[in-house]
Protein backbone atom coordinates (compact mmCIF):
# COMPACT_ATOMS: atom_id res chain seq x y z
CA UNK A 1 0.00 0.00 0.00
CA UNK A 2 1.65 3.16 -0.93
CA UNK A 3 1.85 6.01 1.85
CA UNK A 4 -0.92 8.85 2.36
CA UNK A 5 1.31 11.38 0.73
CA UNK A 6 0.15 14.04 2.99
CA UNK A 7 1.42 16.40 5.27
CA UNK A 8 2.51 14.39 8.63
CA UNK A 9 0.04 14.69 11.53
CA UNK A 10 0.97 16.09 14.69
CA UNK A 11 3.23 13.88 16.30
CA UNK A 12 6.58 14.72 18.07
CA UNK A 13 9.35 13.41 19.30
CA UNK A 14 7.82 12.88 23.07
CA UNK A 15 4.62 11.05 21.21
CA UNK A 16 6.87 8.58 19.79
CA UNK A 17 8.61 7.91 23.12
CA UNK A 18 5.21 7.61 24.51
CA UNK A 19 4.52 4.48 21.99
CA UNK A 20 7.53 3.30 22.31
CA UNK A 21 9.08 4.58 19.08
CA UNK A 22 6.85 3.71 16.66
CA UNK A 23 7.59 4.47 12.84
CA UNK A 24 5.54 6.36 10.61
CA UNK A 25 6.22 4.25 8.21
CA UNK A 26 4.88 1.21 10.60
CA UNK A 27 1.89 3.28 11.57
CA UNK A 28 0.88 3.62 8.24
CA UNK A 29 1.16 0.05 7.53
CA UNK A 30 -0.97 -0.85 10.27
CA UNK A 31 -3.69 1.92 9.44
CA UNK A 32 -4.17 1.00 5.41
CA UNK A 33 -3.64 -2.78 6.20
CA UNK A 34 -7.48 -3.81 5.94
CA UNK A 35 -7.37 -5.34 8.68
CA UNK A 36 -9.67 -4.58 11.80
CA UNK A 37 -7.38 -6.11 14.59
CA UNK A 38 -3.94 -3.71 13.45
CA UNK A 39 -6.07 -0.62 12.90
CA UNK A 40 -7.77 -0.96 16.22
CA UNK A 41 -4.40 -2.05 17.90
CA UNK A 42 -2.48 1.21 16.40
CA UNK A 43 -5.37 3.24 16.78
CA UNK A 44 -5.54 2.01 20.96
CA UNK A 45 -1.89 3.72 21.21
CA UNK A 46 -2.72 6.99 19.68
CA UNK A 47 -2.93 10.16 21.70
CA UNK A 48 -6.81 12.42 21.37
CA UNK A 49 -4.97 14.42 19.55
CA UNK A 50 -2.77 11.87 17.27
CA UNK A 51 -6.37 10.16 16.64
CA UNK A 52 -7.87 13.93 15.61
CA UNK A 53 -5.04 14.26 12.78
CA UNK A 54 -5.42 10.60 11.37
CA UNK A 55 -8.87 10.17 11.39
CA UNK A 56 -9.12 14.08 9.27
CA UNK A 57 -6.22 12.59 7.18
CA UNK A 58 -8.40 9.64 6.27
CA UNK A 59 -11.18 11.76 6.00
CA UNK A 60 -9.66 13.94 3.29
CA UNK A 61 -8.25 10.54 1.81
CA UNK A 62 -11.68 8.45 1.38
CA UNK A 63 -13.30 12.05 -0.58
CA UNK A 64 -10.15 12.59 -3.27
CA UNK A 65 -11.03 11.54 -6.38
CA UNK A 66 -7.17 12.45 -7.23
CA UNK A 67 -6.15 8.81 -5.01
CA UNK A 68 -5.98 5.70 -6.31
CA UNK A 69 -9.16 3.68 -5.35
CA UNK A 70 -6.86 1.13 -3.46
CA UNK A 71 -5.88 3.96 -1.09
CA UNK A 72 -9.65 5.25 -0.70
CA UNK A 73 -11.08 1.80 -0.07
CA UNK A 74 -8.30 1.41 2.73
CA UNK A 75 -9.02 4.35 4.11
CA UNK A 76 -12.76 4.15 4.18
CA UNK A 77 -12.00 0.99 6.01
CA UNK A 78 -9.65 2.16 8.45
CA UNK A 79 -12.36 4.94 9.49
CA UNK A 80 -15.42 2.32 10.14
CA UNK A 81 -12.82 0.58 12.44
CA UNK A 82 -12.02 3.57 14.71
CA UNK A 83 -15.22 4.89 14.57
CA UNK A 84 -16.77 1.54 16.11
CA UNK A 85 -13.86 1.69 18.56
CA UNK A 86 -14.72 5.43 19.42
CA UNK A 87 -18.36 4.70 19.50
CA UNK A 88 -17.83 1.97 21.64
CA UNK A 89 -15.49 3.71 24.13
CA UNK A 90 -16.99 7.30 24.28
CA UNK A 91 -20.78 8.12 25.09
CA UNK A 92 -21.31 4.46 26.34
CA UNK A 93 -18.66 4.68 29.03
CA UNK A 94 -19.38 7.89 30.33
CA UNK A 95 -21.71 8.22 34.24
CA UNK A 96 -25.00 8.28 33.08
CA UNK A 97 -26.61 11.88 32.05
CA UNK A 98 -23.52 13.00 32.05
CA UNK A 99 -23.92 15.18 28.96
CA UNK A 100 -27.61 16.38 29.78
CA UNK A 101 -26.33 17.01 32.98
CA UNK A 102 -23.28 18.96 32.04
CA UNK A 103 -25.32 21.13 29.25
CA UNK A 104 -28.08 22.07 31.10
CA UNK A 105 -25.88 23.05 34.21
CA UNK A 106 -23.97 25.30 31.91
CA UNK A 107 -26.88 26.90 30.48
CA UNK A 108 -28.64 27.53 34.20
CA UNK A 109 -25.35 28.68 34.87
CA UNK A 110 -24.55 31.16 32.39
CA UNK A 111 -28.25 32.60 32.49
CA UNK A 112 -27.79 33.25 35.96
CA UNK A 113 -24.92 35.42 35.33
CA UNK A 114 -26.15 37.62 33.04
CA UNK A 115 -28.00 39.38 36.07
CA UNK A 116 -24.62 40.65 36.88
CA UNK A 117 -22.75 41.48 33.49
CA UNK A 118 -21.18 44.49 33.45
CA UNK A 119 -22.04 45.42 36.98
CA UNK A 120 -19.12 44.15 39.10
CA UNK A 121 -15.74 45.28 39.68
CA UNK A 122 -13.14 42.86 40.02
CA UNK A 123 -10.01 42.52 41.91
CA UNK A 124 -6.43 41.46 41.07
CA UNK A 125 -5.53 37.52 41.57
CA UNK A 126 -1.61 36.88 42.48
CA UNK A 127 -1.09 35.71 38.89
CA UNK A 128 -2.66 39.17 37.66
CA UNK A 129 -5.70 38.04 36.48
CA UNK A 130 -9.09 39.52 37.48
CA UNK A 131 -11.79 37.67 39.67
CA UNK A 132 -15.40 38.69 40.62
CA UNK A 133 -17.71 37.55 43.26
CA UNK A 134 -19.68 36.39 40.66
CA UNK A 135 -17.22 33.74 39.80
CA UNK A 136 -16.66 32.33 43.32
CA UNK A 137 -20.25 32.17 43.32
CA UNK A 138 -20.85 31.07 40.20
CA UNK A 139 -17.64 27.77 40.75
CA UNK A 140 -19.48 26.67 44.29
CA UNK A 141 -22.44 26.23 42.56
CA UNK A 142 -20.92 24.41 39.96
CA UNK A 143 -18.97 22.68 42.20
CA UNK A 144 -22.13 21.74 45.00
CA UNK A 145 -24.14 20.55 41.64
CA UNK A 146 -21.42 18.05 40.08
CA UNK A 147 -20.95 16.63 43.64
CA UNK A 148 -24.89 15.96 44.56
CA UNK A 149 -25.09 14.52 41.30
CA UNK A 150 -21.47 12.45 41.36
CA UNK A 151 -20.27 12.07 44.93
CA UNK A 152 -17.37 10.15 44.55
CA UNK A 153 -15.93 12.43 41.07
CA UNK A 154 -13.32 14.54 41.66
CA UNK A 155 -13.50 18.40 40.47
CA UNK A 156 -10.46 20.79 38.97
CA UNK A 157 -11.32 24.30 39.57
CA UNK A 158 -9.69 28.37 38.76
CA UNK A 159 -11.26 29.12 41.98
CA UNK A 160 -10.62 26.20 44.15
CA UNK A 161 -8.98 23.02 44.13
CA UNK A 162 -6.70 23.20 41.65
CA UNK A 163 -4.31 19.88 42.37
CA UNK A 164 -5.53 16.53 39.93
CA UNK A 165 -6.24 13.60 42.56
CA UNK A 166 -5.72 10.85 39.92
CA UNK A 167 -9.51 10.04 40.48
CA UNK A 168 -11.15 7.79 37.50
CA UNK A 169 -13.49 10.65 36.78
CA UNK A 170 -12.69 14.29 37.46
CA UNK A 171 -14.84 17.68 35.85
CA UNK A 172 -12.90 20.93 34.70
CA UNK A 173 -14.49 23.60 35.59
CA UNK A 174 -13.97 27.50 34.81
CA UNK A 175 -16.66 29.63 36.35
CA UNK A 176 -16.73 32.54 33.37
CA UNK A 177 -14.00 32.62 31.14
CA UNK A 178 -13.28 35.85 30.63
CA UNK A 179 -13.90 37.06 33.25
CA UNK A 180 -12.31 40.61 32.50
CA UNK A 181 -14.94 41.20 29.46
CA UNK A 182 -17.65 39.86 31.80
CA UNK A 183 -16.63 42.47 34.52
CA UNK A 184 -16.80 45.30 31.57
CA UNK A 185 -19.39 44.60 29.58
CA UNK A 186 -17.79 42.95 26.70
CA UNK A 187 -20.28 40.06 25.52
CA UNK A 188 -17.54 37.52 25.20
CA UNK A 189 -17.37 35.07 27.99
CA UNK A 190 -19.08 31.90 28.80
CA UNK A 191 -19.35 28.94 31.37
CA UNK A 192 -16.60 25.91 30.56
CA UNK A 193 -17.22 21.98 32.06
CA UNK A 194 -15.42 18.97 30.91
CA UNK A 195 -15.13 15.66 32.23
CA UNK A 196 -11.99 13.61 32.25
CA UNK A 197 -11.73 9.78 32.33
CA UNK A 198 -8.71 9.06 33.98
CA UNK A 199 -7.24 12.67 33.50
CA UNK A 200 -8.12 12.24 29.51
CA UNK A 201 -10.95 14.95 28.39
CA UNK A 202 -13.61 12.55 27.06
CA UNK A 203 -16.42 15.40 27.33
CA UNK A 204 -16.75 19.32 27.28
CA UNK A 205 -19.48 21.89 27.21
CA UNK A 206 -19.08 25.56 26.64
CA UNK A 207 -21.85 27.84 27.24
CA UNK A 208 -21.57 31.95 25.92
CA UNK A 209 -24.94 33.07 26.66
CA UNK A 210 -24.66 36.72 25.73
CA UNK A 211 -24.19 35.23 21.85
CA UNK A 212 -26.66 31.96 22.66
CA UNK A 213 -24.27 29.58 21.72
CA UNK A 214 -23.25 25.82 23.88
CA UNK A 215 -20.76 24.37 21.77
CA UNK A 216 -20.26 20.71 23.42
CA UNK A 217 -18.84 16.96 22.47
CA UNK A 218 -18.50 14.16 23.45
CA UNK A 219 -15.70 11.69 22.72
CA UNK A 220 -16.48 9.92 19.41
CA UNK A 221 -19.72 11.11 18.83
CA UNK A 222 -18.76 14.57 17.26
CA UNK A 223 -18.99 18.24 17.65
CA UNK A 224 -21.83 20.34 18.23
CA UNK A 225 -23.26 23.88 18.38
CA UNK A 226 -27.08 23.91 19.85
CA UNK A 227 -27.63 21.13 18.77
CA UNK A 228 -26.33 21.04 15.07
CA UNK A 229 -23.21 19.30 13.77
CA UNK A 230 -19.85 21.28 13.31
CA UNK A 231 -16.60 20.54 11.59
CA UNK A 232 -13.78 22.61 11.53
CA UNK A 233 -13.30 24.26 8.03
CA UNK A 234 -11.73 21.83 5.35
CA UNK A 235 -8.06 23.20 4.52
CA UNK A 236 -7.98 24.34 0.47
CA UNK A 237 -4.91 23.49 -1.61
CA UNK A 238 -3.84 24.82 -5.22
CA UNK A 239 -4.77 22.62 -7.87
CA UNK A 240 -1.68 22.97 -9.25
CA UNK A 241 1.04 22.94 -6.60
CA UNK A 242 -0.92 21.41 -3.55
CA UNK A 243 0.54 23.69 -1.65
CA UNK A 244 -2.24 24.69 1.41
CA UNK A 245 -3.72 28.42 0.27
CA UNK A 246 -3.70 31.01 3.20
CA UNK A 247 -5.79 34.48 2.29
CA UNK A 248 -6.00 37.61 3.32
CA UNK A 249 -9.85 36.80 3.99
CA UNK A 250 -8.94 34.13 6.27
CA UNK A 251 -9.74 34.60 9.94
CA UNK A 252 -7.13 33.73 12.45
CA UNK A 253 -8.03 34.39 16.60
CA UNK A 254 -5.40 35.20 19.09
CA UNK A 255 -5.00 36.99 22.02
CA UNK A 256 -3.54 40.37 23.34
CA UNK A 257 0.08 38.96 24.23
CA UNK A 258 0.16 37.73 20.97
CA UNK A 259 -0.02 41.16 19.46
CA UNK A 260 2.28 42.52 21.64
CA UNK A 261 5.27 40.50 20.76
CA UNK A 262 4.69 42.19 17.08
CA UNK A 263 2.84 41.43 14.01
CA UNK A 264 2.47 37.73 13.05
CA UNK A 265 4.00 36.39 9.93
CA UNK A 266 0.65 34.72 8.41
CA UNK A 267 -1.62 37.11 5.74
CA UNK A 268 -4.98 36.04 7.38
CA UNK A 269 -7.16 38.78 9.47
CA UNK A 270 -6.72 38.71 12.89
CA UNK A 271 -9.30 38.53 15.61
CA UNK A 272 -9.52 39.32 19.20
CA UNK A 273 -12.04 38.10 21.61
CA UNK A 274 -10.48 37.47 25.10
CA UNK A 275 -11.17 34.05 26.09
CA UNK A 276 -9.18 30.84 24.68
CA UNK A 277 -12.18 28.66 24.87
CA UNK A 278 -14.18 31.00 22.37
CA UNK A 279 -10.62 30.72 20.12
CA UNK A 280 -10.69 27.33 20.22
CA UNK A 281 -14.70 27.05 19.43
CA UNK A 282 -14.71 29.65 16.33
CA UNK A 283 -11.93 27.10 14.79
CA UNK A 284 -14.28 23.90 16.09
CA UNK A 285 -16.98 25.91 13.79
CA UNK A 286 -14.96 26.44 10.79
CA UNK A 287 -14.92 30.35 11.30
CA UNK A 288 -11.21 30.77 11.95
CA UNK A 289 -8.02 28.51 10.34
CA UNK A 290 -6.27 28.88 13.71
CA UNK A 291 -6.21 30.61 16.56
CA UNK A 292 -3.15 31.35 19.35
CA UNK A 293 -2.95 32.08 22.95
CA UNK A 294 -0.05 32.36 24.71
CA UNK A 295 -1.10 32.01 28.52
CA UNK A 296 -3.43 29.36 28.49
CA UNK A 297 -4.45 27.28 31.92
CA UNK A 298 -5.83 23.47 31.86
CA UNK A 299 -9.62 24.86 32.85
CA UNK A 300 -8.90 27.15 29.50
CA UNK A 301 -9.09 24.49 27.59
CA UNK A 302 -10.54 21.09 28.93
CA UNK A 303 -14.02 21.58 28.20
CA UNK A 304 -12.95 22.83 24.13
CA UNK A 305 -10.36 20.02 24.00
CA UNK A 306 -12.74 17.11 22.82
CA UNK A 307 -14.72 19.91 20.80
CA UNK A 308 -12.20 20.87 18.25
CA UNK A 309 -10.76 17.02 17.97
CA UNK A 310 -14.33 16.11 17.26
CA UNK A 311 -14.77 18.81 14.86
CA UNK A 312 -11.87 17.60 12.88
CA UNK A 313 -9.07 20.27 13.84
CA UNK A 314 -5.57 20.04 15.75
CA UNK A 315 -4.52 22.00 19.03
CA UNK A 316 -0.96 21.84 20.28
CA UNK A 317 0.55 23.42 23.09
CA UNK A 318 4.59 24.13 23.73
CA UNK A 319 4.71 21.69 26.60
CA UNK A 320 7.42 19.40 26.69
CA UNK A 321 5.26 16.08 27.01
CA UNK A 322 1.46 16.20 26.41
CA UNK A 323 -0.89 18.00 28.29
CA UNK A 324 -3.44 15.05 28.68
CA UNK A 325 -3.70 12.97 30.36
CA UNK A 326 -3.12 15.13 33.75
CA UNK A 327 -0.39 13.84 36.42
CA UNK A 328 -1.86 12.66 39.96
CA UNK A 329 -0.62 15.12 42.27
CA UNK A 330 0.44 17.93 40.11
CA UNK A 331 -0.87 21.19 40.98
CA UNK A 332 -2.15 22.84 37.53
CA UNK A 333 -2.89 26.25 39.11
CA UNK A 334 0.86 27.00 38.66
CA UNK A 335 1.07 25.42 35.09
CA UNK A 336 0.37 27.92 32.18
CA UNK A 337 0.99 27.09 28.43
CA UNK A 338 0.24 28.25 25.13
CA UNK A 339 -2.02 26.98 22.54
CA UNK A 340 -1.98 26.76 18.92
CA UNK A 341 -4.94 25.06 17.10
CA UNK A 342 -5.51 24.58 13.56
CA UNK A 343 -8.43 23.16 11.49
CA UNK A 344 -5.99 20.46 9.70
CA UNK A 345 -2.87 19.37 10.65
CA UNK A 346 -1.29 21.00 7.46
CA UNK A 347 -2.71 24.22 8.40
CA UNK A 348 -1.56 23.53 12.09
CA UNK A 349 2.29 22.66 10.06
CA UNK A 350 1.72 25.96 8.51
CA UNK A 351 1.41 27.68 11.67
CA UNK A 352 4.30 26.18 13.79
CA UNK A 353 6.65 27.15 11.05
CA UNK A 354 5.57 30.46 10.44
CA UNK A 355 4.95 31.21 14.37
CA UNK A 356 6.77 28.37 15.84
CA UNK A 357 10.26 29.79 16.54
CA UNK A 358 9.10 32.97 17.96
CA UNK A 359 6.69 31.39 20.52
CA UNK A 360 8.92 28.07 21.19
CA UNK A 361 6.23 25.34 19.67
Amino acid sequence: MDKPGEATPCFDDGAYNAHRAMELDQLWEDIFSEDAERVSGVWAMLSAQERASVRHLLERITNDPQRIEAQRTAARFALTVVRVRDADTSAGDLPMGALEFARELAHDTARRLKATFGRLTGTLKRDGTLVTQSDIESDRRLSDAILARYPSHGILSEERDKVFRGQEWCWVIDPIDGTTNFARGVPAWGVLIGLLHFGQPVLGVADFPMTDEQYYAVRGDGAWLNDMPIHAATPEHDERTGELVVQKTHLFACCTRTLQRGPLNIPMKLRLFGTTAYNLALVAKGACLGSLDLTSHVWDVAAVWPLIEEAGGCVHTNLPHELFPLRSGFDYGALAFSVLAANSPSMLSYLERQLGDRFCF
